[in-house]
């Protein structure tokens, strides 16, 4: 279970102003507060307690498609390794640790990611929003990623953290990293989020 997230007062308007990609990390650490505030007003649910299952992102329909997959390198206190975000109970599931960060970075041609303490690895199931949509069900699932990627800008840029998102990647190595199929479910995005310098 990660910490409660914290009441943020972030200033809208700045921080609108204030978003970059950014690509030029600190080696400190992000901390556990921090990655907890991220990842909850970004993707959390809208109420732990009584949500009815609403997000803090819009998705057609409410079909919620997207997972997120925290490739976790510098957050105090979690072990280095990769985990599925469980939105219901705000909390990390385990996938794989003790992997070699050089064995990920290779899934990318930005030498800069190695300076990032976490990736945001988000993949679609693409058939949870096509089920009700049919084809245009694949239009609404990048959409949503894009309506993530910049929740995670907004939220990181607020909390003073650098963001910045990937669309150049390896997408056989991250599917296998999380043992998906490419088809069903596929990585479609990643954003790199670090402490600034």
């Amino acid at each position: 279970m990660l910490p409660n997230p914290t009441r943020t007062k972030i200033d809208l308007e700045k921080t609108i102003l204030e978003r970059v990609s950014y690509r030029n990390f600190s080696k400190r650490k992000i901390s556990l507060n921090d990655f907890s505030d991220l990842i909850y007003y970004s993707v959390g649910m809208k109420n732990l307690i009584n949500s009815k299952g609403k997000r803090n992102y819009p998705s057609a329909g409410a079909r919620y498609p997207l997972e997120v997959y925290p490739f976790i390198f510098n957050v105090e206190n979690i072990r280095k390794g990769i985990y599925h975000y469980h939105v219901k109970t705000h909390s990390l599931e385990t996938i794989l640790n003790n992997i070699s960060k050089k064995h990920i970075l290779d899934q990318f041609d930005q030498s800069w990611i190695k300076k990032s303490a976490l990736l945001l690895v988000i993949s679609a199931l693409f058939d949870r929003t096509e089920v009700k949509y049919k084809n245009r069900g694949y239009r609404h699932v990048l959409t949503e990623y894009g309506h993530i990627a910049q929740n995670f800008y907004l939220v990181g840029t607020g909390l003073g953290l650098g963001v910045c998102s990937i669309g150049g990647f390896r997408d056989n190595g991250l599917n296998e990293f999380l043992d998906i199929d490419g088809v069903d479910e596929s990585v479609v995005g990643v954003v790199a989020i670090g402490n600034k310098i």
